[in-house]
């Protein structure tokens, strides 16, 4: 009888054995299919967040839930390293935004890199054990699709957007400049009408080193589309300063909040120009209050 015993153990040890080294060879395995789908790519947010650390559950839900972020400013990244670690997926890149390049014709939008990196957790089920179930689960979190197909739907306008502000007035019929996704009218701010949004959370911006060693400083300005619920959507700098100023200031105004714009006591999209600027301090110079 013990000899039976001991053969049992040893054959329960071989199948547990056998058990683990086939979960092992089925997680390197969906970490190549990760790697080979995710790494160097650019990934859309189904839940856009403005937070830098972002966790999904095992059921592709967000556990700290959204503000209603934009995906244009809030949602895209590009995937520098992806791996799964202890029955999580990790995710880590650098965040980029949409931007106007008003000066192409027809007006074009393009991607631009932050200067702020992200870093994704998302819980994996264990009954995800094959590439097709890992893609199936992933679509949770990430939208997938044709991206520049969404990106076209992003913005329209038929107006000449190369001008000021004021310019744009004269030339857009009942203040209306554009269309967000989803026929989102975007107008501009009319005293009588439409009221300014207000920002609430102001963020600076970085400097650059290569500014910094040049001693660059200046205004960079960017005009931007408020949304309804407050959130920066369509950004564009159109005063450069060059020396990665422009992007650390389009970066910045990208985290910016607001209390949105009004028509006629609607929540309302608008176009707004914001002045951003880079100054640097001489030694023992103290910082305005």
């Amino acid at each position: 009888m013990p000899r039976v015993v001991a053969v049992l153990v040893v054959l329960l040890l071989l199948i547990c054995l056998r058990c683990a080294l086939a979960r092992g060879a089925g997680q390197i395995d969906l970490q190549k299919e990760l790697r080979r789908a995710y790494e160097r790519k650019l990934v859309t947010l189904r839940v856009p967040t403005g937070q830098d650390i972002a966790h999904y559950d095992a059921e592709g839900r967000p556990t700290r839930p959204g503000s209603g972020e934009p995906w244009t400013t809030c949602g895209l990244f590009v995937v520098r390293r992806a791996s799964i670690k202890a029955g999580h997926i990790e995710l880590d890149g650098q965040r980029q935004i949409v931007t106007l390049n008003s000066g192409s014709h027809p007006t074009q939008l393009v991607l631009l890199p932050a200067d702020r990196e992200i870093h994704v957790t998302v819980d994996l089920p264990r009954s995800v054990q094959q590439a097709a179930q890992l893609q199936e689960f992933l679509a949770k979190v990430f939208v997938t699709g044709d991206f520049y197909a969404r990106l076209a739907e992003a913005w329209h306008s038929e107006l000449d957007l190369s001008g000021e502000l004021d310019e744009l007035a004269k030339n857009a019929p009942g203040g209306e400049v554009g269309v967000l996704a989803g026929d989102r009218p975007v107008y501009l701010v009319k005293p009588d009408s439409v009221s300014k949004p207000t920002a609430i959370y102001r963020p600076g911006p970085k400097y650059s080193e290569k500014a910094l060693f040049k001693h660059v400083s200046g205004t960079v300005r960017v005009r931007l589309v408020v949304n309804e619920k407050g959130f920066p959507e369509i950004l564009e700098a159109t005063r450069h300063l060059g020396e990665g100023l422009d992007m650390h200031a389009l970066s910045s105004v990208a985290q910016w909040r607001f209390e949105p714009a009004r028509k006629n006591g609607q929540a309302v999209a608008v176009m707004v120009v914001v002045e951003i600027n880079f100054r640097i301090r001489r030694r023992g110079e103290r910082s305005n209050p």
